[in-house]
C-alpha cells in the first residue's frame, strides 16, 4: 500500500449518484476507501461540469465536477491534511507554516432573479460556484495565522465577473485582470510575506508527525 509523503496530491470531484465530495488521491490513507483512478481520469472527474462534458466513470461509479460541492476546496484542504497528520487530534494549526489559496476570480454580488428560468440559469449556478462566503468562514477559523501572515487567499477581484465557464478565448482578459490585480502594491507585499514565509519553511516529511 502506498503511503502519504511530502509531495502528495488529491482532487476533488462529486459523485454524480449521492452528490457527495469525493477526493482522488495519488497515495493512499489508513481506514479510507481508494479509488484507483489514473492521472487523467482525475484529471478528467474534477472538471467535468455539467452541461458541458458527460459524467466520468471510474470502477462502477460516476463523478461530475468538483466545484458542484468544493469550488473552494480550503475546508476539503484542511480535513485531508488532518487525516495525514494529526488523524488523532485533527489540530492542523500548530503544523501549518504557510497556507495558500488561489482563486479563479472574484464572482461579484447579484440579485436573485425573479423569473424560475432565469433562477435556475443563473442564480443557482452563481450560488453553487460561490467561494467568498468559504474564505471568509475559513479566514475566521484560521484568524491567528490570518494576522501572523502565514495564511494567504489570492483572487483577482475584479475584471473576471462577466468571463463564464466556457468562454476559453477570453485567455487575454483573464491574463489582463490577473496581472493589473498582482500590479496593485497591497498585493505585491501579500506576495512578498508569502514569499518570505516560504522561504522559511522548513522542509518536514510525514514521520515527523507520527
Amino acid at each position: 500500500m502506498q503511503t502519504a509523503y511530502r509531495g502528495c496530491s488529491f482532487v476533488c470531484t462529486t459523485a454524480k449518484e449521492t452528490t457527495g465530495i469525493t477526493r482522488l488521491r495519488s497515495y493512499s490513507l489508513p481506514d479510507e476507501l481508494e479509488i484507483p483512478a489514473t492521472i487523467c481520469e482525475a484529471g478528467l472527474a474534477t472538471s467535468a461540469a455539467t452541461g458541458f462534458f458527460d459524467p466520468v466513470s471510474i470502477g462502477a461509479r460516476q463523478f461530475v465536477d468538483g466545484a458542484l460541492g468544493a469550488n473552494n476546496p480550503v475546508d476539503e484542504v484542511e480535513g485531508e491534511a488532518s487525516n495525514i497528520w494529526c488523524a488523532e487530534t485533527g489540530d492542523l494549526k500548530p503544523l501549518v507554516k504557510c497556507f495558500i489559496s488561489i482563486g479563479t476570480g472574484n464572482p461579484g454580488k447579484k440579485a436573485i432573479e425573479d423569473n424560475m428560468l432565469k433562477f435556475l440559469s443563473k442564480t443557482l449556478v452563481s450560488l453553487v460556484t460561490e467561494t467568498e462566503y468559504t474564505e471568509g468562514r475559513f479566514i475566521a477559523k484560521w484568524r491567528q495565522h490570518f494576522d501572523e501572515k502565514r495564511y494567504f487567499r489570492f483572487n483577482v477581484d475584479h475584471g473576471l465577473q462577466e468571463v463564464g465557464l466556457a468562454e476559453y478565448k477570453q485567455r487575454g482578459t483573464i491574463e489582463s485582470a490577473t496581472d493589473e490585480y498582482l500590479k496593485h502594491q497591497a498585493q505585491k507585499f501579500r506576495v512578498r510575506d508569502c514569499v518570505h514565509n516560504l522561504k522559511q519553511k522548513q522542509s518536514v516529511y510525514i514521520e515527523d508527525f507520527t
